[in-house]
């Protein structure tokens, strides 16, 4: 038996619209889970003929596995390591997230 990544967890301070001079700023949780889309969902301006709409749309990365490791080229030296589908690694400092693990068995690993 084992532990394995399944999420990470942040809370983000992130502007609410496109016009950084506004000073709108808000809180939201940034998810990372095996298994969904990297990237955060994000919305696309369509015209539908007769009106504008918001429609969601996500990225084809993937999240492939998530690994704590040693990175000498972090300050203290951890961070995570992301896989994603598209074949790019990604290393998120330690301290922003809160990671979600549960036991495994070897051959579920």
């Amino acid at each position: 038996m084992s532990n394995k990544i399944i999420r990470l967890e942040s809370l983000s301070l992130m502007d609410h619209d496109d016009d950084r001079n506004d000073g709108g700023i808000f809180q939201t949780t940034r998810l990372i889970e095996v298994g969904h889309p990297y990237d955060e969902p994000h919305f696309k301006t369509v015209y539908d003929g007769s009106y504008r709409r918001l429609v969601e749309r996500h990225s084809d990365r993937d999240v492939v596995s998530i690994d704590f490791i040693r990175d000498p080229s972090d300050s203290d030296g951890n961070c995570y390591m992301v896989r994603l589908k598209d074949g790019h690694e990604l290393f998120l400092p330690m301290h922003a997230f809160i990671s979600e693990s549960k036991e495994v068995t070897d051959d579920e690993q």
